[in-house]
């Protein structure tokens, strides 16, 4: 038996959690965190998480930022690739946005101009599968995801930067501290809470 009763009382942290800035730039690196499932059209693995409630089908990604002011602090952000709600392409809208999603983050990485259809860009859009996202270091705008159902704040993956972008940062160049406050919000990804609208209906 092991009996604590001796063991000093833990005091709660006096320190408030700060989140990185809405809007601010940065070179991350990413891993892909395991799910309960395999899609077999997005490479071997069990990479995926389903709805209990719809088609609803996501990844998880784990950001951890490189250099400057908040180096080594992580963020994560959800990719959804299935969904119930149609799109008019006739693939669920969560899909289209899904592959959008991942066409910027694999652009990011190589810095390649969404424009450029050279044979070498077109071959390095091509992946093995999603787990091949893991090791990649991407530019990346931080955002900030309102909390719900009593859960706080947290940061989100607002978008992957590309190097048509102005705030694209280049590998191995010193990040910039911060974006323009006034960045407007893309709200296609959540990163955790309820499955959103568009996924479900």
């Amino acid at each position: 038996m092991l009996n604590l009763n001796n063991a000093a009382v833990s005091e709660a942290p006096t320190q408030t959690r700060t989140l990185i800035p809405n809007g601010t730039v940065c070179r991350a690196i990413i891993v892909v965190k395991m799910g309960d499932i395999e899609i077999s059209e997005f490479g071997n693995g069990m990479w995926f998480k389903k709805s209990q409630t719809s088609n609803a089908k996501w990844m998880e990604l784990e950001f951890t930022v490189v250099g400057g002011e908040y180096d080594k602090r992580k963020f994560w952000h959800r990719i959804f690739l299935d969904g119930d709600k149609m799109g008019a392409s006739g693939i669920p809208v969560a899909k289209e946005i899904g592959l959008s999603t991942l066409r910027s983050i694999i652009e990011s990485a190589n810095s390649i101009d969404p424009s450029d259809m050279s044979e070498t860009a077109v071959q390095r859009r091509n992946i093995g599968g999603v787990n091949d996202l893991s090791g990649m270091e991407i530019c990346a705008k931080v955002g900030i995801e309102k909390g719900t159902g009593g859960y706080e704040d947290k940061n989100k993956l607002m978008a992957a930067v590309t190097p048509n972008q102005k705030d694209f940062i280049p590998s191995g160049q010193a990040p910039m501290a911060q974006a323009p406050a006034a960045q407007p919000q893309q709200a296609a990804q959540p990163t955790s809470g309820a499955v959103p609208s568009w996924a479900n209906r």
